[in-house]
């Protein structure tokens, strides 16, 4: 074999060792997860009645049936939270009736329902918008 080759075959396999060293030795970073999520179907868009009863509903496939969230109404219109109904069971599937009373419910205002996993409390849902009318009688 000629003494050329021969030395940078040599060179070559060294290469190729050290490459293959420093590609196991150094870390490769995590493959981004997707985040925890909770969705919020309900209520869906539209107008509520003042006094009537509405259903918040949420789901979520990274909590527990064990795990509680905060289902809050949020006023958007002045940025503000209108009822808070703390400590709800299942953040992996829940439901909440709420009334629509006129001790926060006010017509011009619109509205939505967020939940947020009292564990995670970055991780919140949030509801299409909804606003309230006053029915007469």
């Amino acid at each position: 074999m000629n003494p050329l080759r021969s030395k940078f075959l040599g060179l070559f396999v060294i290469l190729v060792v050290m490459l293959a060293t420093l590609a196991n030795s150094s870390p490769i970073p995590e493959l981004d997860k997707r985040a925890p999520a909770i969705h919020v179907p309900s209520p869906g868009p539209g107008k509520r009645a003042i006094g009537s009863t509405q259903n918040a509903s949420w789901w979520s496939n990274d909590f527990k049936s064990t795990d509680f969230v905060t289902v809050n109404i949020r006023d958007l219109t002045h940025g503000k939270i209108a009822k808070s109904f703390p400590n709800t069971p299942n953040a992996n599937s829940g439901s909440l009736d709420f009334p629509v009373d006129p001790a926060w419910a006010k017509v011009g205002v619109t509205y939505v329902v967020e939940v947020l996993v009292v564990k995670a409390p970055s991780v919140k849902g949030t509801s299409s918008t909804f606003t309230v009318f006053k029915t007469l009688g």
